[in-house]
């Protein structure tokens, strides 16, 4: 009830949201820092191993040669002001990195992209609790009112994600985007302010330690959710 009320009172406030800047956000599980061109080398390392080809496969760009070409991607995001990212790192150092860009402040949209998991952090809590820690950032502390998730249609995991975070599904947008010279098919997934006071309460539930048993979830998000 207290957070409905918070939300309330978030939503009579007039004018924009904040523009994302570079941030310092701290979980249990993990940290988003700003990216820097140190970060580039084992970034690189995680994502050009075994799995390299599925990683890359529905991202505009990538796999990169070699870690120079890498470097210079990092240094190409580092100057493109329009996009903000921030590195997840746990205690074994970065292992990926995720983009909040398109940003609207003036009417208090933006989009969560460009979300680059390394292997080892792929389907564990701590890369739940980094969206966590993201979609708390723009809703509680820049005011945005709307967060949206886009990938291709034939993304089938970022398309669970979306599921699994609360987003709902708007529809797709033919020929939306070229991807590696591929017009493709995009889906379109927004989440409001409004709907994340139940997403941040299922999350806090979710992310207790309670939930956890020798490191196996007690209830999923989406059951956890459907609760609150």
């Amino acid at each position: 009830m207290a957070e409905q009320e918070r939300w309330k009172e978030l939503s009579k406030a007039a004018g924009s949201a904040s523009v994302p800047r570079p941030v310092t956000l701290t979980g249990d599980h993990i940290s988003l820092v700003p990216l820097c061109r140190e970060d580039a080398d084992d970034i690189f390392r995680l994502t050009h191993a075994g799995e390299r080809d599925e990683i890359w496969a529905d991202m505009k760009v990538g796999p990169f040669d070699g870690v120079e070409s890498f470097r210079a991607h990092v240094g190409d995001l580092l100057g493109d002001q329009s996009r903000t990212f921030l590195t997840l790192r746990t205690a074994a150092g970065p292992v990926g990195w995720l983009c909040l860009m398109e940003a609207r402040p003036a009417h208090r949209v933006i989009e969560l992209g460009y979300i680059l998991f390394a292997p080892a952090l792929q389907r564990t809590v701590a890369a739940s609790e980094s969206l966590f820690l993201i979609m708390r950032h723009v809703f509680d502390d820049l005011g945005y009112r709307r967060l949206e998730w886009t990938c291709t249609t034939a993304n089938a995991k970022s398309r669970r994600a979306a599921d699994r975070l609360g987003f709902l599904f708007e529809g797709i947008l033919r020929e939306g985007l070229t991807l590696k010279g591929r017009p493709c098919d995009i889906c379109m997934y927004s989440l409001l302010a409004r709907e994340w006071v139940a997403a941040n309460a299922a999350f806090l539930i979710w992310l207790h330690p309670d939930n956890f048993v020798d490191g196996r979830q007690v209830q999923s998000l989406e059951q956890v959710r459907v609760r609150v």
